[in-house]
């Protein structure tokens, strides 16, 4: 086809084109994604607990500073306070300690004034329950037990809740006084099972409580052994009780239960079918803000030894031989 020929049957159709504009794009095909959340910045704390494992606290202060100077008083800087506070008492720097531990009140004060709150806040509950455990320790070594047992009674009067925080508390204060003491009676808000018996009606027999957690890998870790020391005392009148606590809020409880029941089951079968109360009061009085927790209660019904930690097959052999007295 000739040259002049083909570009006169294109030039009508160009024409129409230039006529209608530039082509309609649809917008639901272009429109831009909308932008990505920002990034929080990353947290001085592993690098604070880092140093102060090394008894480092020197460095420790400035990784918190160097955070502080690119991100403001961000949620993570006042957890990485928290750890400063509680390194300087790993340390033995109690002017450092009674400092931030200060810091830290004054702090957690100003973000409550302006309408945070520790049942909504995380890093603001643990914040000033490493300020109070801080002032506590604090004391324990300046003033003695009783001037800390005062500091957290009072502190446990002041604040209602959150459970968190009143189980941290109860924690210190039980590490001060409760061994020696009579145990709490349990109080079974629900269960596992059984129904499971009262303390009272235990007295006059040996009860190690088992404080855990179902989704607790230090528990996990500990069931064998305590599966181990429980059968060598098969034939003596030892008794064992698990206590745990309701975490999901009250639609997602019958699930909950379902999973506990579960983990139990494949996990703890060598300890066995013993009582499993579910009790958030008995988790607050017992102070089982970590998981597993200990008590050892003898058959007068006094606690002989109170451990928030795990513990070695030894120690439990330990724990209970003391006991069964």
């Amino acid at each position: 086809m000739p040259v002049r020929s083909y570009a006169g049957r294109l030039a009508p159709a160009l024409a129409l084109l230039l006529l209608a504009g530039p082509p309609r794009v649809s917008h639901a095909q272009t429109a831009s994604p909308a932008p990505a959340a920002p990034t929080p910045p990353p947290s001085p704390v592993s690098g604070i607990r880092n140093k102060l494992s090394a008894g480092d606290l020197l460095s420790a202060e400035s990784i918190l500073e160097v955070h502080r100077e690119k991100n403001g008083e961000d949620g993570a800087w006042l957890l990485g306070l928290s750890w400063l506070a509680r390194g300087s008492v790993l340390v033995g720097d109690m002017e450092k300690a009674e400092r931030y531990a200060k810091q830290l009140r004054d702090e957690c004060a100003k973000r409550m004034a302006n309408g945070a709150a520790l049942d909504t806040a995380h890093d603001l509950e643990i914040a000033l329950g490493a300020a109070i455990e801080t002032d506590a320790q604090r004391l324990q070594r300046t003033k003695g037990k009783r001037a800390a047992s005062e500091l957290l009674r009072g502190e446990l009067a002041r604040y209602p809740g959150p459970p968190t925080l009143l189980m941290r508390l109860h924690k210190r204060l039980n590490m001060l006084t409760l061994e020696g003491s009579p145990a709490p009676e349990w109080v079974a808000e629900d269960f596992v099972g059984d129904p499971p018996p009262t303390l009272a009606s235990l007295k006059g027999k040996p009860v190690v409580l088992f404080l855990w957690y179902e989704g607790c890998g230090d528990c996990k870790a500990q069931s064998a052994s305590l599966g181990r020391v429980l059968e060598k005392r098969k034939g003596s009148d030892l008794r064992c009780v698990a206590i745990t606590r309701y975490y999901d809020d009250p639609p997602g409880r019958p699930a909950e239960k379902a999973r506990i029941d579960s983990v139990w089951t494949a996990v703890y079968s060598g300890v066995g079918p013993i009582p499993r109360v579910i009790s958030t009061a008995s988790m607050i009085t017992y102070g089982v803000s970590s998981t597993p927790t200990f008590a050892f209660i003898d058959r007068k019904g006094i606690v002989r030894r109170y451990t928030p930690t795990r513990l070695t097959e030894a120690e439990l052999d330990r724990a209970i031989d003391d006991i069964l007295r």
